[in-house]
């Protein structure tokens, strides 16, 4: 399907029209055709399916304070999430940012013309129109990760991981996330996945995630071209003597491509006396100290974060520390 110019720009019109009132909801997305049609690849396709590429485009924009503006007055955050006013989400993402209501409106026609451009041209992971980059197929693509680890008193206590992923692969039954430390794996309450966890000896631990079905009775198939969100929490062994010293390092190799990842580090008790970032390295390259050009500064929450855009590789990134 391709787009004449007349439709473009009514699909312009019809994204600023999809953010009022409820937001982007199945009811209003039949209201904006250009939009629905752009979003679907076969009169098949599910709402929910039409959803998932709408965040897909959001999640491929450069600017990742746009993507985040957009998740919000679209409703499409958790915390705006059946909000059923505009002006009620730019507030909620005014407080997060620090800005006021008209501020917030005043960004919005540059995240929307980005977020045309994306879907007009087919630039993003699950384009119904075109993918610029052919690569991607035939595995898994991390649409988004996310990882946040939180120390407590010098020592770790909980992570926590996301990972929302498009299977290009054909049929999976499972999918295969490893670990360089032991810990207890527990999946998300409720969620799509169980686990079955086995070391690798001398090489850590592979967590074997198997998508369930819908009812949670047995295992199903990943289908291809479908995205899915994986979300669990690894904490640390009764027993591991490992686990009661201090922390200095948070770091993950993202063997398949992630198109954003975050990773993120909450401190609880006393915070570290320097923290430096280091990007798509082998373990032999990393930064032992913080620089001019690495350093990272910590939150009000006590939060120290780095985000990353299309890692892939191999190679480790992520956030180390001194006490």
């Amino acid at each position: 399907m391709r787009l004449d110019r007349d439709d473009a720009e009514s699909l312009r019109d019809e994204l600023a029209l999809l953010r009022k009132n409820e937001g982007f909801i199945q009811r209003r997305l039949v209201r904006t055709p250009i939009v629905d049609e752009v979003l679907r690849y076969s009169l098949d396709d599910t709402y929910e399916r039409l959803k998932s590429r709408f965040l897909s485009a959001i999640h491929s924009l450069d600017d990742e304070h746009e993507a985040a503006l957009l998740l919000d007055i679209y409703a499409l955050s958790d915390e705006t999430a059946a909000v059923p006013r505009l002006q009620e989400r730019r507030r909620i993402h005014g407080q997060q940012i620090g800005r006021g209501i008209d501020t917030v409106a005043s960004r919005e026609d540059a995240a929307l013309s980005h977020l045309h451009s994306r879907l007009v041209t087919g630039t993003y992971a699950q384009s119904p129109l075109v993918l610029h980059v052919p690569e991607m197929h035939g595995g898994i693509v991390y649409e988004h990760t996310s990882t946040r680890i939180t120390i407590e008193n010098k020592r770790w206590r909980e992570t926590n991981e996301y990972y929302r992923f498009a299977n290009m692969h054909g049929e999976l039954d499972y999918v295969t996330i490893s670990r360089s430390h032991p810990g207890q794996v527990v999946p998300l309450a409720g969620g799509d996945f169980k686990v079955n966890s086995r070391e690798v000896p001398g090489a850590g631990f592979n967590d074997h995630f198997w998508h369930l079905n819908t009812e949670r009775t047995q295992t199903s198939p990943m289908y291809h071209g479908k995205t899915y969100d994986l979300r669990f929490s690894v904490t640390p062994e009764v027993d591991d003597e490992a686990a009661l010293s201090p922390v200095t390092l948070a770091s993950r190799a993202f063997h398949q491509r992630s198109l954003l990842a975050s990773i993120q580090v909450r401190f609880i008790g006393p915070l570290p006396g320097s923290i430096w970032k280091f990007e798509q390295v082998s373990p032999f390259a990393r930064p032992t100290e913080a620089n001019e050009y690495n350093t990272l500064q910590i939150d009000e929450h006590n939060i120290t974060s780095l985000r990353l855009r299309d890692v892939h590789g191999g190679l480790f990134s992520g956030i180390a520390w001194s006490w």
